[in-house]
């Protein structure tokens, strides 16, 4: 490991290389926003495709695999590293040219969703797929992960805006997957090969997307009801009055609760929009078709301000999933897509198993197609992760069968060890075939998708003297909606520069794996950034107290 790793420093620079012997390296044991950790054997920075191509060969010669990861804040899986190299191509995020014509952006991976969206919106453009996590991840990942949106329901997801990619496959080859048209006629297309492969097939350099021009008016409408069920009315009735929705998102009175304390109500956003006319006539025969129903409350608007704040607890929902029970900090969620038909079926479901467990519940998701994000709130037990583990898999078999799917945009990873040759058997083997072609050497992501190999849950313990750190620290949800909090990552990209990064490194101290003292300088450092950070969890109100102590314990060792 020692000349690979001299050999990465001289590939992409000593800086952007991160080490098990530096403190900053336990920054990135959190792996991502699931319950698993992750134990690279080096983290590297490339800032370019030549320095990409350079790791993979790399990875060849010394036969370690390299697991790609850029915003870290996936849930699958997908980035997690067990060993070898996580590669982290964030340093990439120019866009390289824009076409008012045809209509096209191209992008490097490291760009965010909202950043493009930021640079678009000077043309009057826009890529309308907007995960809720536009903010925080990066396009290489969502396209490696085939993310959605809220706007899904009627603009699909980027397989509907994925134009061409430029990939380095696992022997270091860089190749384009096609050509930037939207009708080509060549052959299979392996551009839509790599929606959805995670980094196993090879590293995304550089994105050709289709673009669209900003809808010259939209239309919000919030509202909410005593009972879920009515989810189903709704579909229908959008069915029968021909309503062209925009979007369609739930979250249950359970997540509101977690939002604003006590009994809440569920919430409904839904969105019209289109032309100045389009947008209002829909709005007008869809706030009709609401009234019947009856709800609670109802209010709509078209001011982009105002709209902007009726979906603002949308945009918290993972993190504040937190705020379910203290004593009950570990969210495992899933992601099934539910036929519309059987939407209120579906849900019933969940919840009869969840009840039947004795598990806490929360759901909340993407209404308008089918794809909802049900999370059981646990505490840190193995035993009540393995219990929500096996209900969840029970409910991948039996959506499945419904003629659903059990992940909608959060893609596979080794999540859950959902096994493709047990719930896909007539294609896993097509896949293993595809895989063995574009990394023959099997150095990309091993262990995700195909042959899944699931992480461990287990970690080492908090110590003694260390409780009440630990204990705050498992208040972190790791949703990384603090990310753009730290001036620091700003400047220099890198996770340990983030403040979720450095509440890895406080829990890896907690547990014995660094000392007080070497990561005493990190905190110090954070600590400005903390005051008003975006955190809906239980862990931005005890921030000042686990500074104080993590401080105390780095001057007294």
């Amino acid at each position: 490991m020692k000349n690979l790793i001299n050999e990465l420093k001289l590939a992409v620079g000593e800086k952007y290389v991160i080490t098990p012997e530096m403190p900053e390296y336990h920054a990135y044991t959190f792996g991502d926003a699931t319950m698993y950790r992750s134990q690279p054997d080096v983290i590297v920075y490339p800032g370019s495709v030549e320095e990409i191509q350079k790791v993979i060969k790399l990875a060849g010669k010394y036969k370690v695999s390299v697991t790609t990861g850029a915003g870290l804040t996936g849930l699958s899986g997908g980035a997690i590293a067990k060993n070898g190299i996580l590669l982290n191509p964030i340093r990439m995020r120019s866009v390289k040219s824009v076409d008012t014509i045809s209509k096209t952006v191209v992008v490097e991976p490291g760009m965010t969703c909202a950043q493009l969206n930021d640079h678009l919106k000077s043309y009057g453009m826009i890529i309308p797929v907007a995960p809720a996590s536009h903010l925080i991840s990066t396009l290489g990942a969502n396209i490696a992960e085939a993310s959605g949106g809220t706007w899904g329901m009627s603009k699909g997801t980027y397989k509907n805006y994925l134009l061409t990619l430029k990939v380095v496959d696992g022997e270091g080859n860089l190749f384009c997957t096609g050509t930037p048209f939207p009708k080509q006629s060549t052959g299979p297309d392996l551009t839509a090969l790599f929606l959805g492969s995670e980094g196993t097939m090879g590293v995304i350099v550089e994105i050709t997307l289709r673009c669209e021009f900003l809808p010259e008016d939209m239309w919000t409408l919030r509202c909410s009801f005593e009972d879920e069920s009515v989810l189903q009315s709704i579909h229908e009735a959008v069915a029968e009055n021909k309503i062209n929705l925009y979007s369609f998102e739930y979250m249950d009175s359970r997540i509101m609760s977690c939002i604003h304390g006590g009994d809440q109500n569920m919430l409904l956003l839904l969105q019209t929009a289109g032309s100045k006319h389009d947008a209002k006539s829909e709005m007008e025969k869809l706030v009709a078709a609401l009234k019947k129903l009856n709800p609670i409350d109802l209010v709509y608007t078209n001011d982009a301000k105002e709209a902007d704040e009726l979906y603002t607890e949308r945009r918290s929902a993972l993190g504040a999933l937190a705020k379910a029970d203290p004593e009950k900090p570990v969210i495992v969620q899933f992601d099934p897509v539910l036929p519309l038909h059987k939407f209120a079926k579906g849900t019933q479901k969940m919840r009869e198993l969840a009840e039947r467990e004795n598990l806490d519940l929360i759901v909340y998701g993407h209404a308008g197609d089918g794809n909802l994000h049900p999370s059981f709130m646990v505490r840190n037990s193995k035993d009540e992760k393995m219990k929500a583990r096996n209900v969840i898999r029970e409910f991948d078999l039996w959506i499945e069968a419904q003629g659903g799917c059990y992940s909608g945009e959060h893609a596979v990873g080794f999540f859950l060890g959902r096994s493709q040759s047990q719930l896909r058997p007539h294609v896993a083997h097509y896949l293993e075939v595809i895989k063995s072609a574009f990394d023959p050497n099997g150095v990309l992501n091993p262990g995700k998708i195909v042959n899944i190999e699931e992480g461990a849950l287990d970690v080492a313990p908090i110590l003694d003297d260390y409780r009440e750190i630990g204990d705050i620290c498992s208040l972190c949800v790791k949703c990384h909606l603090c990310k753009n909090d730290s001036p620091k990552y700003a400047q220099e990209p890198f996770e340990h520069n983030t403040i979720r990064g450095r509440i890895a490194l406080i829990d890896a101290a907690a547990r014995g794996n660094v000392s007080f003292t070497a990561i005493r300088p990190f905190i110090e450092e954070m600590a400005p950034w903390t005051k008003n950070m975006n955190c809906p969890a239980y862990i931005k109100d005890k921030m000042d107290r686990l500074i104080e102590l993590t401080l105390a314990e780095g001057e007294a060792n």
